[in-house]
């Protein structure tokens, strides 16, 4: 043994593990749920436990415990402070306390970021007795109602009104207008020509391109209202009504030869058409439609906005208390005890991942509407450059927890449904600070209106004079941006001009 060469190393290594147990994820998927889903979601827990009711009161008036049929069982100790325990957080039995220090515990608020929480009930926002969210936004419209709206703040003369009334609600689902105009004129006992002045001021309604008579008007409405340049509207509709066959099938070349277009031309035709909706009455209606649902309301006040967290589909739930009672008794059997603590346990959980899902939506909320305060009331040439990072700092959560409460929610403003996610805004670098994208496009999209027409400004000329600016910028980030607002180039621009 003493030849046998004994190599013994021991080695020591500390690692950290982050454990993350089946409470937590469902605690993370509830804070990062959207309104709808989070509905569904509370639906599908109350089916499955016991423990968990709906506070159809409002969940402040709790039963007390003597209304159940053995409310003898408790003992004396209990029973004299049972009639006056509200559940909603004074829980007086020890196995229980103990079970709900647990759950609220250290590990919890070391990953989320909270404070602990006692009360163990959850109350939403949105009763009778909070702000009116129809003072925000309205319930969903049809397509005829979108409509109708239109037409009654439009149309004052009351033979006009009822034709126009006549061709929405004949309307095909997707938005087209496929009336026989004659035989519908017979039944209104109007005649063509004001059938047909009614049907182009309906067609000059939102959405665009509605009432079309064909797929090609569709089209040709929306480009227009994209503010095009008169020659690519001609050459969308040409292409549209000679070369259909052609590009359905690619043959590019021919639209080319046959239309007598440079390749960067067509490129851009097909952009423009690609922009475009060939269905627009689908937005409002069909099964496949999905309608969003505002996560937030940012309400302006005289002095700054008020947040509001949408929960009002949310119910109010609490504790059962039947099911607590019996776990204070001394009835139970090992089994039975253990079933109900398991129950109660994940029951807190829940209250407490409504309540923290409340507050993180607050919280962020309110931090971004404080940050981007100028383009809340004025629009995105006032959005400033934000990251995460930003928010996480101000509000004291983590920056996974800030992407979480973002992530696909919606907020109502005064410029309609924005994605939480709009706010954050990336920037290039200038000489005043960061700049947000959206302002750096504005500045482009304003060089290239008040340059000289005869001259028009090449993407590298743009480069140039944003430096000037002080502001940094590569060339294909301007040809890029440029794209994305539809400008043609500058060689398109000046054939638009000759």
């Amino acid at each position: 043994m003493n030849n046998v060469n004994q190599n013994l190393d021991i080695k020591t290594s500390l690692q950290t593990t982050v454990f993350i147990t089946p409470q937590m994820k469902q605690s993370l998927a509830i804070l990062q749920m959207p309104i709808l889903e989070l509905e569904q979601e509370i639906s599908t827990i109350l089916e499955e436990n016991p423990i968990l009711e709906v506070a159809e009161d409002g969940g402040d008036d709790f039963n007390d415990l003597d209304d159940l049929n053995d409310y003898n069982d408790l003992d004396s100790s209990n029973k004299d402070n049972a009639e006056d325990d509200n559940i909603a957080g004074n829980i007086e039995d020890d196995n229980l306390n103990n079970l709900v220090e647990k759950v609220t515990g250290d590990d919890w608020d070391e990953y989320i970021g909270y404070e602990k929480l006692d009360d163990i009930s959850y109350k939403s926002n949105n009763d009778d007795n909070t702000f009116d969210l129809e003072q925000v936004i309205g319930a969903k419209e049809s397509l005829y109602e979108h409509l109708m709206y239109q037409l009654n703040i439009t149309v004052t003369d009351e033979t006009k009104w009822k034709i126009g009334e006549y061709i929405i609600g004949n309307l095909s689902e997707d938005g087209y207008c496929r009336i026989d105009i004659q035989s519908a004129c017979e039944e209104l006992n109007v005649s063509e020509d004001l059938f047909h002045q009614v049907l182009s001021i309906i067609k000059t309604f939102t959405p665009s391109g509605i009432a079309s008579s064909s797929l090609q008007e569709c089209i040709i409405t929306q480009i227009k209202d994209m503010n095009c340049d008169d020659v690519y509207i001609e050459f969308a509709n040409e292409l549209l009504r000679d070369y259909s066959s052609e590009l359905a099938s690619f043959k590019y070349d021919d639209i080319l030869k046959g239309m007598s277009i440079e390749r960067d031309t067509f490129d851009y035709l097909l952009m423009l058409i690609k922009k475009t909706d060939p269905r627009p009455g689908l937005n409002f209606t069909g099964g496949d439609t999905k309608f969003v649902t505002p996560d937030v309301f940012i309400v302006p006040n005289e002095e700054n906005f008020d947040i509001i967290v949408n929960d009002k589909g949310i119910p109010n739930i609490r504790l059962n208390n039947y099911y607590i009672k019996m776990l204070q008794g001394s009835n139970l059997d090992g089994e039975a005890k253990s079933y109900i603590k398991d129950k109660v346990k994940n029951a807190v959980w829940v209250i407490e991942s409504l309540q923290k899902r409340q507050k993180a939506i607050y919280k962020v909320v309110k931090a971004i509407a404080d940050f981007q305060g100028d383009f809340l009331q004025n629009g995105i040439t006032s959005l400033k450059p934000l990251k995460l990072k930003d928010i996480a700092e101000v509000t004291g959560l983590h920056e996974s927890t800030v992407s979480r409460v973002t992530s696909g929610k919606y907020a109502m403003t005064k410029h309609g449904l924005i994605e939480l996610k709009s706010f954050f805004s990336k920037s290039l670098e200038s000489d005043s600070g960061d700049m947000s994208i959206g302002v750096i496009k504005q500045k482009i999209k304003e060089l290239i209106d008040n340059e000289d027409k005869s001259t028009c400004l090449s993407d590298q000329r743009i480069v140039e004079i944003m430096e000037e600016k002080g502001i940094k910028i590569a060339r294909r980030t301007v040809a890029k941006y440029r794209d994305e607002m539809n400008i043609p180039t500058m060689s398109q621009r000046r054939r638009l001009r000759r």
